[in-house]
């Protein structure tokens, strides 16, 4: 019983450091880029939706390491299969959400052959320290793809925080914080890994649940923040940048790290479905909610019009140009919410009947 709530104890000193120290490793990271001359936009989507997956990064690293890779490798899939449907349908449901056209053309089909990409290399059961270079190639290559493409839509001002810091103090403060990250991971990996040991339960589903969980507060706690200020292409930027640098990063360093790890074949069989069969139900109410409505870029309420029009319920205004946009109703979203509760309902159905 004491072993037990010390391995309960360490998993939650684990998640209260992990997100103080990610939430604010990402305020002041985007302050360094600011101090560097980079673009607002390129920030969000680069160190809010980079930064947003370092504890994935890391505890997924620190497990592999460890040899515990069903968390490594549930934790990314789980982390996924969370953003899409706990945090994009919980936030739609609150607030009803709008998609620019960015992201209908570029962003959503790029996810889509991140999935298809990524499932590939796994469909072996194997993830090799061959696929991780190929997974971290392509990373590099989509960070590319963001430098090239990120400079001409500018986000207001507002969508990240800016610190009044020197650059000096961010630097070694991002230093700190990462080093913090690195420790809370690691007592993360060893409380989960020592519970579920104790109660028998595998490796894969602590990473699909606990773990995964637990690493996606920064996404929740910053979509839920955009999301209420109407910064929609944040929310997006965020959630997609995420599970893009999930699939690209956050599973290339464990094959890399571990030399090679062998897959559960559930992943392939159940998760890995579930995660591209969620992510394709979004793109689905996406399309079918688009429509020819003028829509600000940037999906926000704030802009001046020249024409008066308005993009759906959410009273944004735009210039002259009219764009399709997607504005996605709270009942698709909730179709979205339930269909990822369904799935935690067979995960825990596992669990009970072991």
């Amino acid at each position: 019983m004491i072993e037990t709530l010390t391995f309960i104890a360490a998993i939650a000193a684990g998640f209260v450091a992990l997100s103080w120290s990610a939430d604010r490793l990402i305020v002041v990271a985007s302050t360094l880029a600011s101090h560097l001359g980079m673009s607002i936009l390129t920030i969000g989507m680069t160190i809010v939706a980079f930064g947003t997956s370092a504890p994935e990064l890391l505890v997924s690293s620190v497990a592999a390491v460890d040899g515990a890779g069903g968390i490594a490798i549930g934790n990314a899939l789980g982390s996924n299969i969370i953003n899409i449907g706990l945090v994009l349908g919980l936030c739609g449901v609150l607030i009803p959400l709008s998609v620019s056209r960015r992201v209908i053309t570029r962003e959503l089909p790029l996810l889509g052959l991140v999935i298809v990409f990524a499932m590939a290399l796994m469909f072996d059961g194997m993830l090799s320290q061959n696929d991780g270079i190929l997974l971290a190639v392509a990373l590099v290559g989509y960070c590319y793809y963001l430098a090239e493409h990120s400079g001409g839509d500018e986000s207001p001002q507002d969508d990240v925080t800016i610190l009044k810091i020197p650059t000096r103090r961010a630097v070694i403060e991002s230093l700190v914080l990462l080093t913090v990250l690195l420790g809370s991971s690691k007592l993360l990996v060893w409380g989960a890994s020592e519970l579920a040991l104790s109660f028998g339960i595998s490796e894969t589903i602590i990473g699909l649940t606990v773990i995964a969980f637990g690493t996606s507060l920064p996404e929740l706690a910053a979509v839920m923040a955009s999301a209420r200020r109407g910064m929609f292409d944040m929310v997006m930027a965020t959630v997609i940048g995420s599970n893009i640098f999930n699939l690209l990063g956050v599973l290339a360093f464990p094959g890399i790290l571990s030399g090679g790890l062998e897959l559960d074949p559930m992943i392939i069989q159940r998760d890995g479905l579930v995660m591209a069969g969620i992510t394709a139900l979004f793109a689905f109410n996406v399309v079918t909610s688009m429509s020819s409505e003028c829509c600000t870029t940037s999906g926000n309420s704030s802009g001046n019009s020249d024409n008066g029009a308005t993009c759906g319920d959410n009273g944004a205004t735009c210039g002259k140009d009219l764009i399709f946009c997607s504005n996605i109703s709270r009942l698709k979203s909730a179709v979205l919410l339930a269909c990822f509760a369904a799935y935690m309902g067979v995960l825990a159905n596992q669990v009970l009947t072991g």
